[in-house]
C-alpha cells in the first residue's frame, strides 16, 4: 500500500501526513524562492523528482514564479521608511482618543439637524398622545350619558320619604305589573 491518497481523498481535499521527504521537498521550494539552490540541495532535488514524478510539474511551475519575481524591479525603500513607519505608528495610538471626543462632543452639542430631527419626534410624540386622550376623554363622556339616560334616579322627595325606601326592598309581586303580563297572553 502506498502512501497516496485516493482519487476520491484528493477530490474531498484531503492531505496526507507529510513525511520527512515532504517537508525536505517543501523546504527547497521555499529555498529556491529566496536564492539559488546550492549543489548538494540540487542533487537532493533531483533524487526526489526522480523518486516522485508527480512534483516535477510543481517545482517547475514554482521555478517559473521565482524566477520572475527576482526578474522584478526592487523597490527602493526611502531613507526615512522607519521614522515614516514610527510616526504612523504614533498617530495610531493618538487617534481613539479624538475619537472617543469626537463621540461626546456629538451627542453633547447635536447639529442643527439633529436638534430638528428631535423636535420633529417630539412634537409628533405629542401629537399623538394628545389625539388619544381627547378620544378617551370623548369616549368616557359618551359612556357616562348612555349611563345617566339608562339609570333614572327616583325623585327627591320619594326619597325623603322613609317608606318608600323601605318599600323598596320588600320583594312583594307587583299586582298591576303581572295582570298586565295576563292581558297579552
Amino acid at each position: 500500500m502506498t502512501n497516496e491518497p485516493s482519487n476520491f481523498a484528493r477530490a474531498a481535499g484531503f492531505k496526507p501526513k507529510a513525511t520527512m521527504n515532504d517537508v525536505m521537498f517543501e523546504e527547497l521550494l521555499a529555498l529556491r524562492h529566496k536564492r539559488p539552490l546550492t549543489p548538494d540541495e540540487q542533487s537532493r532535488l533531483d533524487g526526489w523528482l526522480t523518486a516522485h514524478p508527480a512534483d516535477r510539474a510543481r517545482w517547475a511551475e514554482e521555478a517559473t514564479l521565482s524566477d520572475a519575481l527576482h526578474r522584478l524591479p526592487q523597490a527602493t525603500t526611502p531613507s526615512n521608511f522607519m521614522a515614516r513607519v514610527w510616526q504612523d505608528i504614533e498617530a495610531a495610538g493618538r487617534r481613539p482618543a479624538r475619537t472617543e471626543a469626537g463621540w461626546r462632543n456629538w451627542l453633547r452639542w447635536p447639529s442643527l439637524a439633529q436638534q430638528f430631527a428631535l423636535a420633529v419626534l417630539l412634537l409628533t410624540a405629542v401629537m399623538i398622545l394628545q389625539g388619544r386622550r381627547a378620544r378617551t376623554q370623548t369616549q368616557l363622556a359618551r359612556g357616562i350619558e348612555q349611563v345617566t339616560t339608562l339609570a333614572r334616579l327616583p325623585d327627591v322627595a320619594l326619597l325623603k320619604d322613609f317608606e318608600a325606601i323601605s318599600r323598596l326592598n320588600q320583594s312583594a309581586a307587583d299586582v298591576e305589573l303581572l295582570a298586565a303580563f295576563e292581558r297579552e297572553r
